[in-house]
């Protein structure tokens, strides 16, 4: 048996596994409004956070911390959509502004207990070697 027979073998296999991409549902046409809504509601209620701080604030800094906070809002919002089979359109509009809110930080610890929950995550003292 040569490689390419054994190539071709494994290539049919995975065909027939595989479905038709035609008959995907069109996910990121129907998922895109509500990740749009998701990243402006993050990024507005970030903003609007940092606008009711007293002080005066930087134009740089602000847009970027409302910006990352979008990406969080989005990033959960996709995360959740992905976990539950039929999430509520208002729990994950709430999940975005809770995010939005605690900023693009949530991030860091989302990440972590998801490797965590992986098995991914290195032990506390092998962490800071490397």
């Amino acid at each position: 048996m040569s490689l390419f027979s054994c190539g071709a073998a494994s290539f049919f296999l995975l065909e027939a596994v595989m479905p038709d991409p035609s008959s995907l549902p069109p996910t990121l046409p129907t998922l895109a409004p509500l990740l749009l809504l998701a990243f402006a509601a993050g990024s507005f209620t970030q903003l609007t956070r940092l606008l009711a701080r007293p002080g005066r604030l930087r134009l740089r800094p602000t847009a970027a911390q409302a910006l990352a906070a979008g990406v969080a809002a989005l990033t959960v919002v996709a995360l959740l959509s992905l976990a539950f089979p039929a999430p509520a359109p208002a729990a994950l509009l709430a999940a975005a502004c809770v995010t939005g809110w605690s900023g693009p930080a949530i991030l860091g610890r989302l990440s972590a207990l998801t490797e965590r929950q992986l098995g991914l995550r290195l032990p506390p003292e092998q962490d800071n070697q490397g």
